[in-house]
């Protein structure tokens, strides 16, 4: 797997507060799991079983409700090149569910690339994060990503470049 190149609006990212953005309807722990993870290196964040899941559909949830089913943002998404931080800052203000959709898929490129450099037998593992204990499958919140990378041909072309 190569490197994600960064998102056009990277430099947003860390302008992201959680607090006002009812649109996503995040709980106040959902909110605090997302503020840890920033706080903390990605190998601390996934470094145990149920905080990993915890943590991973926190980010899946975050895309669904960012992204909706409204299909790619109307601004973030047409954006090719890095911008500056305050152009960057400025999508935010004006197309906030946009940088947020950028901020979550790097964050789950980041989670998959840290699950793929752990120890064969690690507590922690792709098949711990990203399916169910009890029969194997896949977690259901995966949906989200498969809709913002798809959209009918016209998804967000940060998302379709890596996954």
């Amino acid at each position: 797997m190569s490197s994600l190149p960064p998102s056009p609006v990277t430099h947003a990212f860390a302008g992201i507060e959680w607090d006002p953005m009812q649109k996503l309807r995040l709980s106040n722990e959902e909110k605090q799991i997302l503020r840890s993870a920033e706080a903390n290196p990605i190998d601390y964040t996934l470094n145990n079983h149920e905080e990993s899941t915890t943590y991973v559909k926190v980010v899946l949830k975050v895309l669904s409700e960012a992204s909706g089913a409204s299909g790619p943002s109307s601004k973030v998404s047409h954006v090719k090149g890095l911008l500056p931080e305050d152009e960057a800052l400025q999508l935010l203000y004006t197309d906030p569910m946009g940088v947020v959709t950028h901020y979550a898929i790097t964050k789950l490129y980041d989670i998959v690339v840290c699950l793929k450099d752990k120890k064969i037998g690690s507590e922690v593992s792709m098949g711990s994060t990203f399916y169910n204990d009890e029969d194997g499958s896949l977690i259901d919140e995966w949906r989200p990503l498969l809709r913002v990378l798809h959209l009918g041909g016209s998804g967000d072309a940060f998302a379709q470049r890596e996954f």
